[in-house]
């Protein structure tokens, strides 16, 4: 499972912003996964704790903000969900359209103690 790997990264990531900063103790991390990312929020759930310990997230609470696909169709200008049945257009039928929403992966924010 790629969760633990994204789980380390993260925590690694957010630890030394807080060294880098000075900061001691990390209340929350919140973090925003895309619906098309594949990743499972369980399994980061699942993990956090143990990969959090001995940092200054250990004891945090991890917030998870789930983002919905959403894409703009070129050719009409709708605002669509691109993993319906067709993957197009439900307005015209087109399959040019740009991905706004859904790969998200990024750390949101931090609170501090």
């Amino acid at each position: 499972m790629h969760e633990l790997s994204i789980v380390e990264s993260m925590v690694s990531t957010a630890d030394d912003f807080a060294k880098q900063h000075q900061i001691e103790k990390v209340s929350y991390i919140t973090v925003q996964i895309g619906a098309l990312t594949g990743v499972i929020p369980h399994y980061l759930t699942m993990y956090y704790a143990d990969v959090s310990r001995g940092t200054a997230l250990e004891g945090s609470e991890l917030k998870i903000e789930q983002v919905a696909a959403e894409a703009f169709c070129r050719a009409c200008g709708e605002m669509f969900d691109p993993t319906n049945e067709t993957h197009c257009c439900p307005a015209c039928g087109a399959e040019d359209y740009e991905l706004l929403h859904g790969r998200e992966l990024t750390i949101k924010d931090m609170g501090f103690m």
